[in-house]
């Protein structure tokens, strides 16, 4: 089973295309309240997780 990430911590998969990508939520809409998210991409896994935590 996967491990459970924290609130405010995103997520990290591989894509189709064989990139990573890290996904986070940067904050709600103040109109509509739907989530916004923002991502991140790497050739690596390793990569993706540096570039999200220095986004995050």
């Amino acid at each position: 089973m996967a491990k459970k990430r924290a609130n405010g911590e995103g997520n990290i998969r591989k894509r189709k295309d064989g990139r990573w990508e890290g996904r986070y939520t940067a904050g709600h809409d103040p109109e509509t309240g739907k989530a916004i998210y923002k991502n991140v991409l790497g050739r690596t896994q390793a990569e993706a997780k540096n570039k999200l935590k220095a986004a995050i």
